[in-house]
């Protein structure tokens, strides 16, 4: 079963610095990434504020998420990151129910 997920990525200064002098195709480098590890890169896109870019992948499992996580960070690319894990509207929809199921299984921590 694969995982979908949203990654916003927040590149280091000096890499940045570095995209301005030699520009980089980060989609690219992405999928070239994400399909070594046997994922998927579905979309990617560049932003403004506190992320550069997001990719929304494919991938065989959250092991293999998490492989590219340590591949951005040690290579320095990284200055931080965020992994959204996706769901397609049937599997949230199922994940209610389950919840719905196993509420009585859940307590609240007590008030002070």
């Amino acid at each position: 079963m694969t995982v979908t997920v949203a990654l916003l990525i927040k590149y280091a200064n000096d890499k940045k610095a570095e995209m301005l002098d030699r520009p980089s195709d980060r989609a690219a480098v992405s999928r070239k990434a994400v399909a070594a590890m046997g994922g998927r890169l579905l979309h990617a896109y560049g932003t403004c504020g506190e992320f550069d870019m997001l990719f929304i992948y494919e991938m065989p499992d959250m092991a293999s998420v998490a492989a590219n996580m340590h591949l951005a960070e040690a290579t320095g690319m990284s200055k931080h990151h965020k992994v959204i894990p996706l769901f397609d509207n049937e599997a949230f929809l199922a994940s209610q129910e389950k919840a719905g199921a196993l509420r009585e299984s859940y307590t609240a921590v007590a008030a002070k």
